[in-house]
This record gives C-alpha cells, structure tokens and sequence, in this order.
C-alpha cells in the first residue's frame, strides 16, 4: 500500500507519524510491527511516499488510524503538490477553531481544547484545518489564536519537528491532532495539538 506521509511529531524519544493511504485518502498512523511509536532513526519524511504492508490495530475511539507496520518495502517517491492533493482530495475543516471536531471540544480556562467524552467523539482523531485567522507562536511551546481583549485566546501547543516560525498566516494548510486518552483532573481526556503546517 502507498502512502502519502502527511506529518512527524515528536513523541517523548520516539516520532509519531501520520500518513495519508493512497488512492483511498484514509487517515493512518504508521505504528511498529509491536506497535510502538517510530524510532527515531526511522526514515519517515513528509512529503515523501512510501510502499508499506500493514494491519489495523485501532486504537480507542477516535484514534482509530493505528496501523502496524509489517514491511517497508521502499520509497516511492516525494509528492510534487502536496497542499493541492490534500486540499482536492480531503475533508478539511474552514473556519475558526469551532470547527474542528465535529464541535466537540471543550476549552480549559488557559485555552486548551480537549475531549473529555470517549462516548461521545469526532471521526477521527486527526485533521486538516485552514484557520480565519492567523496563528501566533507564543515563543515557547504554543501556537494562539488571539481573540481580542474581552475574549479568552485558543492555544494549540506545537509538537511538529519543523522548528516553529513566528506566524502561521490565514488560509495555510494546517494540520491538528488529538493526544491519545490520558487521566487528568479526574476524568479521561485527549488534548488538541498542531503537528504542522504547510505553506
């Protein structure tokens, strides 16, 4: 199967990668044969695709695009039009950040977004976005979305490769993911983060 890799986050010592499966455009993300995350020493770039053998191995819902990679049998090649393909060929969520999932996510005072209902969730657990406004990166770890002085910002922490710039313009092609399910304040929650960019 080829497949389209569209992202490459940092995972504690290990990378997460998220792929687009080719010709069908399903969401996966490549998972080891034992299915940990990738190590660091895996050749998996954006851009580039590749022929993969796998299984499905779900995780709970929403991360529902776990794959076990059985075999890499070899790089195919790096797509010339990437934002174009994905733009043409994907469901990509427009607007402001109420867009994304489905409208499920709630917002921590701070500004975070997260779900906190694992019966009650979006599709999928990973996404396109073109956001109405622009982006600013907070020097630190957080992308914001100002909302001017009476309302409380949006903030997606960055956990892409690609070092951060200073402002992700209006109409770019932005990639949002949620973290897998994890206890917090006494509930299960997943947490909204921003794998990348493409310009």
């Amino acid at each position: 199967m080829e497949v389209l890799i569209t992202s490459k986050t940092k995972w504690s010592k290990y990378y997460c990668i998220g792929g687009l499966e080719l010709p069908s455009n399903r969401m996966v993300r490549l998972m080891t044969s034992i299915g940990t995350y990738q190590p660091l020493n895996c050749p998996f770039e954006i851009g580039n695709i590749w022929d993969l053998e796998y299984n499905y191995y779900p995780d709970s819902p929403p991360h529902i695009e776990d794959v076990r990679v059985i075999r890499r049998n070899g790089l195919v090649g790096k797509h010339h039009d990437f934002v174009s393909y994905v733009k043409n060929n994907c469901v990509i969520w427009n607007g402001d950040f109420n867009e994304l999932y489905e409208g499920k996510l709630q917002w921590t005072y701070a500004g975070s977004g997260y779900l906190n209902n694992p019966n009650n969730v979006p599709a999928n657990s990973v996404g396109f976005w073109i956001s109405d406004n622009e982006l600013t990166w907070d020097g630190k770890e957080y992308y914001v979305y100002e909302r001017g002085i009476l309302l409380r910002n949006r903030k997606f922490k960055y956990k892409g490769i690609v070092p951060p710039i200073d402002v992700i313009p209006v109409g770019t092609l932005i990639r949002v993911s949620l973290a897998k399910w994890w206890d917090a304040h006494g509930e299960k929650r997943c947490y909204l983060q921003l794998s990348g960019w493409h310009l």
